[in-house]
């Protein structure tokens, strides 16, 4: 990957020594699933684009290199391709965070899930579940369809979060995807707490005029620096982190990334920008984003 020029901050800002560890690390966006949907996905990934995942599918084995990779705490987003695996696998992920309270858990729904008031309030009220992950390329479902609505109530009733893939990052796709169709959610439900994957791409003006709206909007930057064939637009990721510095949450993505996380954080600590925004991108915010939600700290 092409490393852009070094980012031309305020001098008097403290910069990154040489050698620095930052000293907490947070990952907003990871995946982890029962074992033998796992390994559907990994198959499904391989068949498709050819991607052949460098992790094992299996969880314990997936969790050891989170923390030997220095990882504090992780947000790990699960969801389902069709109705009716919400529940079961919102199980799955309960029984997993009871015994990893390191991690932060987002749970799966479906806007045809039947009895989906249930499924919400076993992962919110039950499971005290930090909110919901809606991935709209897989689901083949608009942001903004109504079919979704109550699901966005029952969050911002709750003062839950939505995680949401939104933007057509990595892959576009013009039916569902798109951040104008998410700007009409956040019209409907300004008080919605929201992380919108992969920084928004490929419409960062758009992203840019949404940050500027809703205070309640975040971006993380799963995908975007893991993957060394897709060269992003560094410059203009650059501003816009510099200019929201508090709503910008390091993700990576793992496992459905085809380099090691390492790699992408070395990537974003090659722009040499100043050192309390990298404080704030691998740790504080993603605890000031729990901190907004009503729920029991784990």
């Amino acid at each position: 990957m092409n490393m852009p020029k070094p980012f031309k901050a305020d001098k008097s800002e403290q910069k990154v020594p040489p050698g620095h560890v930052i000293p907490e690390l947070w990952d907003a966006h990871i995946h982890l699933f029962p074992e033998r949907l796992m390994g559907a996905i990994y198959r499904y990934f391989s068949a498709n684009y050819r991607w052949r995942l460098p992790f094992p599918a299996a969880t314990t084995a997936l969790l050891k290199h989170l923390r030997d990779d220095g990882v504090k705490r992780a947000f790990v987003l699960a969801y389902v391709h069709k109705p009716g695996l919400s529940s079961q696998v919102n199980r799955w992920l309960a029984s997993l965070v009871a015994e990893q309270p390191w991690l932060v858990p987002f749970g799966a729904a479906h806007p045809e899930d039947p009895e989906l008031s249930s499924v919400l309030s076993e992962a919110l009220d039950r499971y005290r579940f930090a909110g919901i992950k809606l991935h709209c390329l897989v689901q083949q479902i608009s942001p903004d369809d109504e079919r979704l609505f109550p699901i966005y109530e029952a969050l911002a009733e709750r003062s839950r979060a939505l995680v949401i893939h939104a933007s057509n990052f990595p892959l576009p796709d013009p039916r569902h995807l798109g951040l104008s169709r998410l700007a009409r959610v956040l019209k409907r439900f300004p008080t919605l707490q929201v992380a919108v994957a992969h920084l928004g791409l490929n419409e960062l003006p758009l992203t840019r005029e949404l940050l500027q709206q809703y205070c309640g909007l975040y971006l993380d930057t799963a995908f975007v620096f893991q993957n060394n064939s897709l060269v992003p637009p560094h410059e203009e990721i650059i501003h816009l982190m510099m200019d929201f510095p508090g709503r910008i949450l390091y993700g990576s993505d793992f496992p459905f990334i085809l380099e090691q996380p390492a790699n992408g954080i070395e990537r974003i600590m090659g722009f040499n920008l100043p050192l309390p925004f990298y404080h704030k991108l691998f740790y504080q915010n993603a605890s000031d984003f729990l901190r907004r939600l009503t729920i029991t700290a784990r």
